[in-house]
């Protein structure tokens, strides 16, 4: 189906009016009262886990819409897509080269992805993820952080200023948000927490000097300006937990054991690599030069 058809059908999906249909039954409990017909196209049956399916690969934005609402959308494009296919059929398309070249490369494409999808499960247990974790996190001990706010001034006179009068006494978090020119000045001048790594040298270096409660005794300058810096407190940054970084442990694991999946079905194959033809038609295609610019 090409982009356009696709994208006018999605588009029926969503602007579709509701309609009661068979999703709000009580549970039944033979198999086939579980997955009930829906609808039938020309006599052929829809069912609910049809739908469903459906439901679950839309985009984000449209699967925020309570399935009840879009259930008659998405059989609407069902019955489209029966529509075509049915007809496709009947004009013996099937039967075409090309579409027979499709066929086979769509049916190898799900067949590689079903059979990867099932051997990463199997691979990548609950255990083994987490000891995967367990092993990242020890490669990542915990870092120093501070805590710290700013003044960010333009010239140095300005800065000693600032200084002074927090030296006098005055707020810090209220000078910062009078004096300061940058971004956090509102916030009076607070960073939160950082590690040593997150800002530049000479600023890092002060603020990492300091105690929860010290100003620096001189202003700071780095290619921002001049800052007077205060460490409001110190601690050791946390891990990440287990359950917030799974996904992406996960991810990174599946794409080593899908590596030793292919290495290993290598191994066990023969694989020839003959040498492309140079003649009649068969050549490989001559990209011509750019032209070049005068």
């Amino acid at each position: 189906m090409t982009r356009s058809i696709r994208s006018a059908l999605l588009i029926a999906v969503a602007v579709v009016a509701v309609s009661p249909v068979a999703f709000a039954q009580p549970k039944q409990t033979t198999k086939a009262a579980d997955d009930p017909v829906v609808a039938r196209v020309n006599g052929q049956p829809i069912h609910r886990s049809t739908v469903l399916d459906f439901y679950n690969q839309l985009p984000p934005q449209m699967a925020q819409i309570p399935l009840e609402q879009i259930a008659p959308g998405i059989i609407n494009e069902l019955a489209a897509r029966k529509l075509l296919s049915d007809a496709a059929e009947k004009a013996k398309l099937g039967d075409n080269a090309d579409v027979k070249k499709q066929l086979q490369s769509a049916r190898e494409q799900v067949l590689q992805q079903a059979y990867l999808d099932r051997k990463v499960k199997e691979e990548l247990t609950d255990a083994k993820l987490k000891a995967r974790y367990d092993e990242l996190i020890k490669q990542q001990p915990p870092q120093e952080e501070v805590h710290a706010r700013h003044i960010l001034v333009a010239s140095e006179a300005d800065a000693k200023a600032a200084l002074e009068e927090v030296k006098k006494g005055a707020d810090f978090t209220e000078v910062s948000k009078k004096r300061s020119t940058g971004p956090t000045a509102a916030t009076g001048g607070d960073l939160g927490f950082f590690t040593q790594d997150k800002m530049v040298p000479p600023f890092a270096e002060a603020a990492f000097k300091l105690q929860p409660g010290q100003v620096t005794e001189t202003p700071v300058q780095t290619q921002f300006g001049w800052h007077i810096i205060k460490v409001e407190a110190r601690r050791k940054s946390e891990p990440p937990k287990f359950e917030d970084v799974r996904g992406q442990v996960q991810e990174m694991m599946s794409g080593e054991v899908v590596e030793k999946i292919v290495a290993d079905l290598r191994k066990g194959a023969k694989i020839e690599t003959l040498d492309w033809p140079q003649d009649g038609g068969s050549r490989l295609p001559t990209i011509a030069p750019a032209p070049k610019k005068n």
